[in-house]
């Protein structure tokens, strides 16, 4: 089953239960919210594929040479629209727990990035699935959830790998995983109406 798949129907189920360039605004994805994730596009990476429902907005990008259809690293952003003030605890718990059903190897390991940023209330984890149940491999996740006032926002670096023991050491290295968790750290979500948007940027 693709990983999207995956998170598009765990950020569904949450609603109802409960090249470098400098940084650019993402459009909103409400024409009411003034709320917005302050993005920048990793350089060598390109969007692949975006998706949007009433309450989902989905933006997935993948390195040059690298397709939907065929990928070994994929970056997803995602935001569960008119859901303000989530828990972040509960939101990954529920992601988590989630995952785990398709997987018969599952570990996850909560990160320490700092509970609020830029006072927006966040929360990171390492998802390891070292076998999925529909696929002969596995893969590594860092996500970071970041609630806001008007959205909660879904900020996902995926590996594919090989099958692996999730209780041993990752198959990704601690120098790829460290820069990506600095990449998601990094991002930032911003209101014109509070005022704590960077100034002359523009949205695309």
């Amino acid at each position: 089953m693709k990983l999207r798949i995956h998170f598009y129907i765990t950020l569904l189920l949450l609603l109802k239960v409960l090249a470098v360039a400098q940084p650019v605004l993402s459009q909103s994805d409400s024409e009411d919210s003034e709320e917005q994730l302050l993005f920048i596009l990793p350089e060598g990476w390109k969007e692949e594929f975006t998706d949007r429902t009433e309450s989902l907005s989905t933006t997935e990008y993948v390195p040059e040479g690298q397709s939907e259809a065929n990928w070994e690293e994929m970056l997803t952003i995602q935001t569960l629209l008119n859901k303000p003030s989530a828990d972040p605890v509960k939101m990954m718990s529920g992601i988590t727990k989630y995952l785990s059903q398709d997987c018969s190897e599952f570990d996850y390991k909560p990160i320490d990035i700092g509970g609020i940023d830029n006072n927006y209330p966040s929360m990171a984890v390492l998802v390891l699935c070292g076998q999925e149940k529909e696929r002969n491999g596995g893969y590594v996740s860092l996500l970071r959830g970041i609630s806001g006032e008007e959205n909660y926002f879904l900020l996902q670096k995926t590996w594919k790998t090989r099958p692996f023991n999730s209780q041993k050491k990752s198959p990704i290295n601690l120098e790829q995983r460290k820069f990506w968790l600095g990449y998601l750290s990094y991002l930032r979500v911003c209101s014109e109406s509070r005022g704590d948007c960077p100034k002359n940027i523009k949205l695309d």
